[in-house]
């Protein structure tokens, strides 16, 4: 049978290793589909055995592994004069602390004196301008103004036109009556419309002075964050920015916005029950301890 091309133990050892390839093959090709099939449901057993009546049509929710996170400081300068640029009214920083998702909003007392020109910073603004009032903040608190916004009385009636109502907490009731305005807010919480947010703010720099003027304004600093940093209001962002921007002299341009928009949208609260994480703090770092600061004062 030989010499006729019929060696059949050969052929039988050549089907045993066809046999043993192909298995080896199965093999492989089952534990890649078994793989892949466990990726597609995120390697969760129990997403494999769905129940017959559920519906699976819908598509697949992606999981996300690790949420994007921020972190550093940012302080941000706002000032009010009034409308000839003849008196600063107040001041407050901004303090912005993205790993703790948290904005403070500092006072600034007016009556702090510049020791190189011997000008409180009131007067600082007024006669040198801007830029030295920012750089004797800088070198006064320890810290680095990244950006600044300047507001007129009427620039700041218009912001909070453009924008809307806040709701503050008063401790006491508020009966003001001028040749100029009248002004009465009760004890509690009172929604302020944008006329009445404008006359509690010349009520207050009328009435009190120095750190407690700052202070006091910068409570509405906060109700401001608190009732317009909203997801509904980031929706539409850019056009509020165009808006609000011309009235305040600033060195924020829509290009600073827009590469910021990510950072902003990350202090925003995450559900309808969570606040948005703003008050008035003595401290502009986290780490700074009251004392120093108030020392200086």
């Amino acid at each position: 049978m030989a010499k006729y091309g019929l060696d059949l133990p050969r052929k039988k050892k050549r089907n045993t290793a066809l046999i043993i390839g192909f298995l080896c093959f199965a093999v492989v090709l089952g534990a890649v589909s078994t793989l892949l099939m466990w990726r597609s449901y995120n390697y969760d057993f129990n997403n494999m055995f769905v129940k017959q009546d559920e519906s699976t049509t819908s598509a697949p929710t992606i999981t996300q592994v690790s949420e994007v996170t921020y972190s550093g400081n940012y302080e941000f300068l706002v000032a009010v004069t009034n409308d000839d640029k003849t008196e600063a009214l107040f001041f407050n920083i901004i303090a912005v602390d993205m790993s703790e998702r948290i904005i403070r909003v500092v006072p600034v007392d007016g009556n702090i004196a510049d020791k190189k020109t011997g000008l409180s910073l009131d007067k600082l603004l007024i006669s040198q301008g801007i830029n030295e009032t920012v750089s004797f903040i800088d070198g006064f608190y320890g810290i680095k103004i990244d950006k600044y916004a300047v507001l007129t009385e009427t620039g700041y009636k218009s912001f909070f036109r453009a924008m809307g109502d806040i709701t503050i907490k008063l401790s006491q009731d508020v009966i003001y009556d001028t040749d100029d305005m009248f002004l009465e807010l009760e004890r509690g919480e009172n929604q302020l419309t944008p006329d009445k947010t404008y006359k509690y703010m010349k009520y207050l720099c009328e009435s009190l002075k120095g750190y407690e003027r700052a202070k006091a304004n910068a409570e509405i600093i906060v109700a401001a964050f608190s009732s317009f940093y909203t997801v509904e209001r980031f929706n539409s962002a850019d056009n509020t920015f165009s808006v609000i921007i011309d009235y305040c002299d600033s060195d924020i341009s829509i290009v600073d916005f827009t590469n910021a928009k990510d950072e902003l949208e990350y202090l925003l609260p995450q559900s309808s029950k969570e606040k948005i994480k703003a008050f008035v703090s003595d401290n502009i770092k986290p780490e700074a301890e009251e004392e120093s600061i108030n020392e200086k004062k």
